[in-house]
């Protein structure tokens, strides 16, 4: 199946589109939220999940006023790679969330890639004016690669994971 002609937003090496009925049950989506090393550095993977906990929670999402769910592909071999998610979507104050999950093998560049075509859809599409987030400190290199599409590093908030026993901080950006 070519996914081409439902991309939403397209990079170089990975397209944004609105989940599909097979994305949602027959990928493997809600494994990720299961899986101890997707969720390692994240609030996840603490409760089970399941495939119908999965679609009903994509489903909700996908009818909020204030999130926009897309579903990440890689462009070369049509392959579900995660999800992202512009959330919290505040048109009063200007500012939302981003979220992504990359559940599959993919290059940290693909993760970068969905970083700014969200930023650059938030602020060119969305009029908003800030993108508040924040991530596990073990993702710091991360963090330093987004600061080639503007992300700033604006504090930690320690003691914020606890996550096998180990407290970490959280870096905010």
């Amino acid at each position: 199946m070519k996914i081409e002609k439902d991309i939403f937003l397209k990079g170089h090496t990975i397209g944004l589109r609105v989940p599909s009925e097979d994305d949602m049950l027959k990928s493997g989506w809600h494994t990720w939220y299961n899986d101890y090393e997707t969720t390692r550095y994240n609030s996840h993977g603490v409760y089970p999940v399941s495939v119908e906990d999965e679609y009903k929670f994509i489903q909700e999402t996908l009818n909020k006023n204030d999130a926009i769910l897309l579903a990440i592909y890689d462009l070369k071999n049509n392959k579900l790679l995660g999800n992202a998610c512009l959330q919290n979507i505040n048109h009063f104050n200007r500012r939302c969330n981003l979220a992504v999950t990359i559940g599959e093998p993919a290059s940290m560049s693909a993760c970068i890639e969905v970083f700014g075509l969200l930023t650059e859809h938030a602020f060119m599409k969305l009029n908003l004016e800030r993108i508040e987030e924040g991530t596990h400190e073990a993702l710091l290199k991360l963090i330093k690669m987004l600061s080639v599409i503007g992300y700033e590093i604006e504090g930690f908030s320690k003691r914020y994971f606890l996550k096998d026993n180990v407290w970490s901080s959280k870096i905010n950006f």
